[in-house]
């Protein structure tokens, strides 16, 4: 992608009076959250979330939020981007970093002035997945520091435990088991460092303290937190009290590989019956932490003029007992359950009356809202595939996305207004996983839950459809 180069130096007038109070900007990203694992959805009547309430009751919640791939290292780099991220070949699992040229939230927040801060999860492509293998990973475009950020308290991969945080944790030799146990201390900045307790907690505790912080400036912040991701059956006693269950089995090296007890624990080759419970243990410590974080920002002062989004990176997983309410599908696949999230925001000194907006929206919105909240210059050169949220605020009604697209490589998927083309090239029978090859067409407003196929009734939509997916591979 070309972008058009920009500078920071001019400002007219209007500028000035509006850089004396520009917004603070908090991005909250939770792993693999249910769609109806929010209860300002209305959906999962067991996820109480008073605290993500909140952010809804406090700004505007969309109902048609879209991640930009069922995977979570795809779609965070759309989010990051604001664009299509197989521009630069990514379209699932593996794929490319974006490249020196793409620019970032953070990169372009950054030049505004603004202070950048990185906690939790990183996990843009495979190469930092195991960081015993990478010689030199602070080189490498994907670390926090080297797209913009200024400080990262987090870890660099598809997930991490919950608890084994230090660096007498991270003993295991073999290559598999290591890449998917990840034991071991957090990455403070540019070097490791061990911690004590849960993870959610330590995110959120962080987070606090960069709200906290004295600094004149004002500041970007992406929480991005690895609840409610895999290892769901860890959670602190107290939640695991709150909801009856006792502490699940660690891995015992001596019985079984991590690979094999990772496909019996999260692959659900045996069942718990517990599962649900430890899921929410674990979304409870979340929105206990988010509570926590709103609540500073509220005695920092700093609550009214902070623009917060909410987002899951994809949709619920299927592996962690996750409830997508009416949608179909999950994690891993182009279903409305796999892309579909929860997408809350707030900025409660502009934003004053609580709004529900059902128009399609995606993650990539997320970078030209920053840029039109604080009146960037930026925006006006960059080449983008997201647009501003701002004016539906006003509008919740108007035109936004004319059409959004996805392709994982095995299958795509467009929709245009009510109707959703799904294509799926091959059968997926992978575990957890059932998807039938075939041509698939959905009236979403009617049928969100994508049990009708109208594929044959209107085959002229499937032919329209099928031409603007073509035209969007070309324009790639």
């Amino acid at each position: 992608m070309v972008f058009i180069v920009f500078g920071f130096s001019m400002l007219s007038c209007q500028e000035v009076v509006h850089k004396v109070s520009p917004p603070n900007i908090l991005l909250i990203i939770t792993d693999d959250q249910g769609y109806a694992d929010y209860s300002a959805y209305g959906g999962a009547p067991d996820a109480i979330t008073p605290n993500m309430d909140k952010i809804a009751e406090n700004g505007v919640r969309f109902t048609n939020g879209y991640a930009t791939a069922p995977v979570c290292n795809a779609s965070r780099q759309g989010i990051i981007t604001g664009s299509y991220q197989e521009r630069w070949g990514t379209f699932y699992y593996g794929g490319r970093i974006f490249p020196e040229s793409q620019y970032t939230l953070p990169e372009l927040l950054s030049k505004e002035g603004y202070r950048c801060v990185k906690i939790g999860k990183t996990h843009y492509a495979e190469v930092l997945d195991n960081n015993v293998k990478i010689e030199e990973p602070l080189t490498l475009r994907e670390f926090p520091l080297n797209h913009g950020y200024e400080e990262f308290l987090g870890f660099c991969a598809h997930r991490h435990d919950y608890f084994k945080l230090k660096a007498s944790d991270d003993w295991v030799e073999d290559p598999d088991d290591d890449r998917m146990s990840q034991f071991g201390p957090l990455w403070r900045n540019r070097a490791k460092e061990d911690f004590e307790g849960y993870t959610t907690d330590i995110f959120g505790d962080e987070a606090v303290r960069q709200i906290e912080k004295r600094d004149d400036r004002p500041f970007f912040m992406e929480l991005s937190f690895n609840a409610v991701h895999h290892p769901i059956y860890q959670a602190p006693d107290k939640y695991l009290k709150r909801f009856g269950v006792e502490r699940f089995p660690e891995w015992d090296p001596k019985q079984e590989s991590f690979l094999d007890y990772h496909a019996r624990t999260c692959w659900r080759q045996e069942e718990d019956p517990d599962g649900r419970k430890r899921y929410l243990a674990n979304l409870a410590c979340l929105d206990d932490n988010i509570g926590k974080v709103l609540e500073a920002l509220k005695r920092s002062g700093k609550w009214e003029n902070t623009l917060v989004f909410f987002i899951s990176d994809n949709g619920g997983s299927q592996n962690t007992y996750a409830n997508n309410g009416v949608l179909n599908g999950h994690k891993y696949i182009l279903r409305e359950g796999g892309i579909r999230t929860p997408f809350t925001m707030s900025w409660p000194g502009k934003i004053k009356k609580t709004k529900v907006i059902d128009v399609p929206v995606s993650h990539m919105d997320i970078l030209p809202t920053c840029l039109e909240a604080i009146a960037s210059r930026a925006k006006d050169s960059l080449k983008l595939d997201g647009k501003h949220l701002l004016s539906l605020i006003d509008n919740p009604k108007e035109a936004h996305h004319k059409v959004l697209v996805w392709d994982t490589g095995k299958e795509w998927a467009v929709r245009k207004g009510e109707w959703k083309l799904h294509v799926v090239k091959q059968d997926n029978h992978f575990r957890t996983i059932h998807l039938d090859a075939g041509t698939y067409l959905h009236n979403l407003e009617t049928d969100p839950g994508e049990q009708n196929n109208l594929s044959g009734k209107h085959p002229e939509i499937v032919e329209e459809l099928t031409a603007v997916y073509g035209a969007w591979k070309k324009r790639l």
